[in-house]
Formats: structure tokens, C-alpha cells, sequence
């Protein structure tokens, strides 16, 4: 069974921001954890779960509604994000 995970990009794309925004949102706990992969010489990179997107996608849409990113966390918290199940 192959994991597949979501890159900083895919996240940063998603939700129309930088990769810096995306890693900025994580620190705010707005984002689902990341893992850290090194890949020696090519140096390291962020995995995250596949519904990272969809995720960020939503956290855009409650800040330009105007909650807080303490609003945002407490509607993550009471489960008002609910990823869409993954295809198989």
C-alpha cells in the first residue's frame, strides 16, 4: 500500500497562499500537523495528510469571513471542518 501525502505546495496552492503563509497557519494550529522527510542532499520537506488542502481551503474561507484565528481553531476544535472522504 503506497501512502500518499499532500506537499507544502499543494497546501499553499490550495488555499491561494505561500508555502511561508502555510507553515505560518501550522504554527497557529489552523493546519493539520506536518512530518518532516529528508532527502539528504535535496534537504527536507514537509508531508502532509491528504486532506491538508481542502483544510486550508476552508481556514481561508473563515478568515475572509473575519474569524480569528483563535475563531477558526475553536470551530476546528467543536468539529465544523469535516474533510471530504478520499476516493479510492
Amino acid at each position: 500500500m503506497v501512502t500518499r501525502w499532500a506537499t507544502t505546495e499543494e497546501v499553499a496552492t490550495a488555499a491561494g497562499i505561500t508555502g511561508s503563509a502555510v507553515m505560518k497557519w501550522a504554527g497557529k494550529q489552523v493546519l493539520p500537523a506536518y512530518t518532516v522527510h529528508y532527502s539528504g542532499r535535496r534537504g527536507r520537506s514537509a508531508r502532509w495528510p491528504l486532506h491538508a488542502p481542502e483544510q486550508a481551503t476552508w481556514v481561508r474561507g473563515q478568515l475572509d469571513a473575519g474569524l480569528s484565528f483563535e475563531e477558526i481553531r475553536e470551530a476546528l476544535a467543536s468539529g465544523e471542518f469535516k474533510p471530504r472522504a478520499p476516493a479510492e
